[in-house]
């Protein structure tokens, strides 16, 4: 179905391959982005002031969250985006789905196969230009590159 085999995955074509509309929306800045789904039409409003990588990332983990099941989207009518403080609890259900959700569009947009290969190909490692090359943040590269094990010293 979405036949990606190269970075940078392009998540908005993921979305519109699921019927979702992704609608840049003036948010107030701690809010991301919102799935919402209405009578059969699915969307996800990002939030248009935030830098396009977080954007590429808050569209990913709101496809997570939908493809998960985390919310039963159709019956509820919305879907609301849950801003966790950074400290992870693992006894708190609602930071567990919001991690699922982060592990879900860290492995979309930065898939485990292909940061290996990117990284074999670097004559030498550099976290810039791995992070162009996955149109991803920094910060977000050095999370995936630590969760996989991947991370130079």
């Amino acid at each position: 179905m979405f036949g990606v085999h190269e970075p940078p995955v392009d998540v908005h074509k993921i979305a519109e391959q699921l019927d979702f509309l992704v609608v840049p929306y003036d948010f107030p800045d701690e809010t991301s982005a919102v799935l919402y789904i209405h009578e059969g039409v699915k969307s996800i409003g990002v939030n248009q002031r935030h830098a396009p990588v977080r954007q590429r990332f808050s569209i990913a983990h709101e496809l997570g969250h939908y493809l998960s099941g985390h919310e039963d989207y159709t019956e509820r009518g919305e879907g609301e985006k849950i801003q966790v403080d950074g400290r992870f609890d693992p006894s708190d259900p609602q930071q567990r789905l919001e991690q699922e959700a982060n592990d879900f569009a860290a492995e979309l947009l930065m898939p485990e196969a292909m940061v290996k290969e990117e990284m074999a190909r670097m004559e030498s490692f550099d976290a810039t230009i791995l992070a162009r090359r996955f149109d991803v943040s920094e910060q977000a590269l050095w999370i995936r590159l630590v969760g996989l094990g991947l991370a130079p010293e």
